[in-house]
């Protein structure tokens, strides 16, 4: 199982919730119609969907179940444009080789504390490097240690 995945559970989940639990719909509804709201999926199409969720976040230590509230929370407060970009970066990210997401990685911590002129330059900076300059890059910036308890 890829590492990545399991904390990317709770948005994935809350991708199937808002497309209607299409990935659960049954076999005789038409290809063209729209899911079934929440409250018209049966008892066991809610189970199906929520059971990974409950399962993680029972056996997840409280420093993890407390990240994964605040990941829920922050994907409600997000607009349909913002979710959209979300989706589009975890696929981006879930594309990737490895050692792709370790320098995506590394560049995200290096840009937070960034302006955007900095962010811009980098950026920049970054197009015109080669794959050594690149490595070498990241061994003088390695990315943030991953905070997974």
């Amino acid at each position: 199982m890829n590492a990545y995945l399991p904390s990317r559970l709770l948005p994935v989940l809350l991708v199937l919730l808002s497309a209607g639990g299409a990935a659960f719909a049954p076999a005789a509804l038409a290809q063209d119609a729209a899911p079934p709201a929440w409250e018209q999926l049966s008892p066991a199409q809610r189970d199906a969907l929520v059971a990974p969720l409950r399962d993680r976040w029972n056996s997840a230590p409280p420093a993890q179940r407390q990240r994964m509230l605040q990941h829920g929370q922050r994907w409600q407060s997000m607009t349909p444009e913002q979710r959209d970009q979300a989706r589009k970066g975890m696929r981006r990210f879930d594309g990737m080789s490895p050692e792709q997401r370790e320098q995506a990685r590394a560049l995200f911590g290096k840009m937070r504390g960034m302006s955007p002129e900095q962010r811009n330059e980098l950026r920049a900076r970054w197009g015109t490097m080669t794959n050594d300059q690149r490595r070498q890059w990241v061994r003088d910036n390695p990315p943030p240690p991953r905070n997974r308890d």
